[in-house]
């Protein structure tokens, strides 16, 4: 099931995409719709992004975030049409 939060932060330092570490802002607007959510999981405090790499050893989601817990809401299924 899909989720969707306000960051945690408002210019998280903490987002994560790839094996990159961000600048803050660079790249984060990107990940928020209209209303300043970020979509994609919930885990344990942070909404994470789909599987970008997945070995043995590991595996490695596109992007992950920081939440405000009191602003995370259900979103719908498992579809990527969010």
């Amino acid at each position: 099931m899909k989720f969707k939060a306000k960051p945690a932060y408002e210019a998280p330092t903490e987002i994560i995409i790839g094996y990159e570490e961000l600048e803050p802002f660079e790249g984060f607007y990107d990940l928020l719709d209209d209303e300043g959510y970020v979509h994609g999981y919930y885990v344990d405090g942070y909404i994470i992004g789909g599987i970008a790499e997945v070995t043995d050893e590991y595996f490695q989601p596109e992007f992950w975030c920081p939440i405000d817990k009191s602003t995370l809401a259900a979103i719908g299924g498992d579809d990527d049409n969010y």
